[in-house]
């Protein structure tokens, strides 16, 4: 045992045995696998993150939130409620408040005829001219001629017995002042239109130097709802106008609303000259006027009752006042 244990092969021999005779597969290099490489896997795109659901309450903030909304004080809330329509009704107030004062500034402006609706422009209607009655009172024609007016008619009588209070007055007053002035009467339905006109040629006496005469038809009383048969007006109308004309040589002008001219001087009075009246609209341009009363409600100085009104005229051929004296002037 020994002696094989001391026996040991050249390291050289026992190559070359192996190599020829046992082993030969033990030098053979062996054969490496190659894995190939693996493709990339393109990464997904990343899942948007997962809000995590919020926490139940807990009992004791459920506890927290019942006894906050016990707390809540409904006197206290009623009270904001209160001042809340408190507060809106005063606003509320206030603008119509602001509104009514507006109104009121305008009809008492209006009352007082310091505005009008449909006054016409100065530089368009220059010759202006007033119409005046016994209600002014006394009047001081200097103070009146100085206010933006070249004309007055003074009311001379009305119906076949009926005479201004202040017309003698009146005629002789204005005389002394630069005023053009003319003298009118106011026609009453029913009456004898004749015997109107000798009231009136009786009052007035010699008209020289004086505008040309003029009758007034309005409605009036009763008339304002039942207007008189028209054949009827228009008779006794045209005797007025006959007469009168026969006494001074000239047509009368006639003043009327626009109801008494569709119903009365329309179809039987075009040759004369018409002053229509027309406080609310201007006149259709296609209506042959010569004279435009568009305000009746106007106040001045220069007459003792200062609350009472006159009517104010414009003049609309050639818009000057030769024009004026020219077509309305007694020779």
């Amino acid at each position: 045992m020994k002696d094989k244990e001391k026996f040991q092969l050249n390291s050289d021999v026992q190559k070359k045995i192996d190599n020829e005779y046992y082993y030969p597969y033990k030098n053979t290099p062996k054969k490496v696998k190659v894995k190939p490489k693996p493709k990339p896997v393109p990464k997904p795109a990343p899942k948007p993150p997962v809000r995590a659901a919020a926490p139940e309450p807990k009992a004791a903030e459920v506890f927290a939130d019942s006894r906050e909304f016990e707390e809540f004080d409904p006197e206290e809330e009623a009270k904001r409620k209160r001042r809340r329509k408190k507060l809106h009704k005063l606003m509320a107030g206030i603008i119509v408040f602001c509104l009514l004062l507006t109104l009121f500034d305008v009809a008492f402006f209006f009352y007082r005829g310091q505005i009008w609706f449909n006054e016409p422009r100065k530089r368009d209607y220059p010759v202006r001219g007033a119409v005046v009655d016994q209600d002014l009172g006394e009047i001081n024609w200097e103070i009146m001629s100085r206010q933006t007016i070249s004309f007055a008619y003074i009311r001379a009588t009305r119906g076949k017995t009926g005479v201004d209070k202040q017309f003698e007055d009146n005629r002789v007053g204005i005389i002394h002042t630069d005023l053009l002035s003319g003298f009118y009467h106011e026609f009453v339905f029913g009456s004898d239109g004749e015997k109107q006109a000798e009231n009136f040629i009786k009052q007035c006496g010699d008209m020289s130097g004086r505008l040309r005469p003029m009758v007034k038809v309005e409605k009036y009383g009763i008339y304002n709802f039942f207007m008189k048969n028209a054949d009827d007006t228009a008779e006794e109308l045209q005797k007025f106008l006959d007469r009168v004309e026969e006494e001074y040589g000239r047509r009368c002008i006639i003043m009327c609303d626009s109801a008494c001219y569709k119903k009365y001087i329309r179809d039987d009075f075009s040759k004369y000259t018409l002053w229509t009246v027309n406080h609310f609209s201007k006149p259709d341009e296609d209506l042959d006027w010569a004279l435009w009363e568009f305000n009746p409600r106007v106040r001045t100085e220069g007459y003792s009752n200062s609350k009472k009104y006159f009517s104010l005229t414009v003049y609309r051929r050639e818009k000057d006042i030769e024009n004026f004296k020219k077509n309305l002037l007694m020779d």
